[in-house]
């Protein structure tokens, strides 16, 4: 089978601000795997090296050998299974998930910035997306008056939450919280980075607690779970290494009591679709924070309808169901890998 990788950069409508720093594009790898008969399946890596430390460039490496190391990072198993799943799917005639939910519920990210304009962008998001959720990233300076005017923007019924991204310290984090529970909080994700970290807030405060970055394989959560450190986990397939890693995640949160939910590392379409289709074959409850799609100012990442009555529509294949044309893609490529 011949293979084709390909360095991406999505701009975003406005720089994307959370406690680990400002982020005026996202760059993304994207596998193309042909067989001799022309059909073609896509595969998407998503390393994100403020969050998770693994570089664009080793995840390259590691994909243009054709065969993966054993050592290989998770983004880039990720883009290898998508990219099988995808044409094995394509093949076939159906989507690379089961059978499941039509759409499912997703929340709004709002990142940092001017208090004002956060609760803008949250309103246009109830006004035009129809979202019954917001999730908030705080860790910065000015948390309280951004999700106070979050709240007050979006009224008292969508859940809010909020994300610090391991920003503060327990006794940080405990008393953020308690400041900003006024404000009806449904969860707090990742206010810590350790598991200790997060049992003692865990200990300390109502709100629910989620626990994202330390918890990306079933035996993180099962680790999680022993040092009771969270209520919910956050799981991507980016960083648990594809389809079926993220599943088995998903299976031990839920065999461990605590309720999982799939978010994106600031994906392109193709994982974004992967996600969708596995929350609805796993037919999960809470919010998903799968739109954020439209945080980028491209044509490729119109490839997927946005939410409506906040829901994102299940793509039903084949494959990944995502089609992308040529000038969508080279409006994005920063270069063609060799491999």
């Amino acid at each position: 089978m011949r293979r084709r990788l390909a360095r991406l950069s999505l701009p975003f409508r406005e720089p994307f601000v959370t406690s680990a720093g400002v982020v005026p594009s996202r760059e993304l790898l994207l596998l193309r795997i042909e067989d001799d008969e022309g059909a073609e399946g896509f595969g998407e890596a998503a390393p994100f090296e403020p969050y998770d430390g693994i570089s664009l460039d080793s995840v390259a490496d590691a994909l243009r050998n054709g065969s993966l190391p054993s050592d290989a990072p998770p983004q880039a198993r990720a883009a290898e299974e998508m990219a099988l799943l995808d044409l094995e799917a394509r093949r076939e005639g159906r989507a690379i998930g089961e059978p499941g939910a039509d759409a499912i519920a997703v929340n709004r990210t709002l990142g940092g910035g001017p208090p004002e304009e956060v609760a803008q962008r949250a309103a246009e998001g109830l006004r035009t997306g129809g979202f019954s959720c917001f999730k908030v990233k705080v860790g910065l300076p000015d948390d309280d008056e951004r999700v106070a005017a979050v709240r007050e923007a979006i009224g008292s019924w969508p859940a809010l939450r909020v994300d610090a991204n391991g920003a503060w310290s327990a006794e940080e984090a405990v008393d953020a919280i308690e400041r900003l529970a006024r404000h009806d909080i449904q969860l707090v994700e990742q206010p810590c980075r350790s598991l200790e970290e997060l049992a003692a807030v865990r200990e300390a405060v109502k709100i629910p607690i989620a626990a994202d970055e330390p918890v990306a394989t079933a035996e993180d959560v099962r680790a999680a779970a022993e040092a009771g450190a969270c209520d919910a986990v956050n799981v991507k397939l980016a960083a648990s290494g594809g389809f079926e890693a993220a599943r088995s995640v998903i299976a031990a949160a839920r065999e461990h009591g605590l309720e999982p939910y799939l978010s994106s590392s600031l994906d392109g379409p193709w994982g974004i679709a992967a996600a969708l289709q596995l929350a609805a074959s796993e037919r999960l409850s809470l919010a998903c924070g799968l739109a954020t799609l439209e945080l980028f100012d491209a044509e490729l990442a119109r490839a997927l309808p946005g939410p409506r009555a906040g829901l994102l529509p299940v793509p039903q294949g084949p494959g990944l169901g995502v089609a992308v044309d040529d000038d969508a893609l080279a409006e994005v490529l920063v270069e063609e890998l060799e491999e």
